[in-house]
């Protein structure tokens, strides 16, 4: 499961360094994806 998941994301400061550098990695997964799909 998705750490992510049902998490409002409110603030920077809400999430751990590490947090964040996943979520860019996930977000760089879904836009790569995205240009795959047609």
């Amino acid at each position: 499961m998705n750490p992510f998941y049902q998490r409002s994301f409110l603030r920077l400061l809400d999430f751990s360094s590490a947090e964040i550098q996943q979520l860019l990695a996930l977000s760089l997964e879904l836009k790569q994806a995205k240009k795959i799909r047609p």
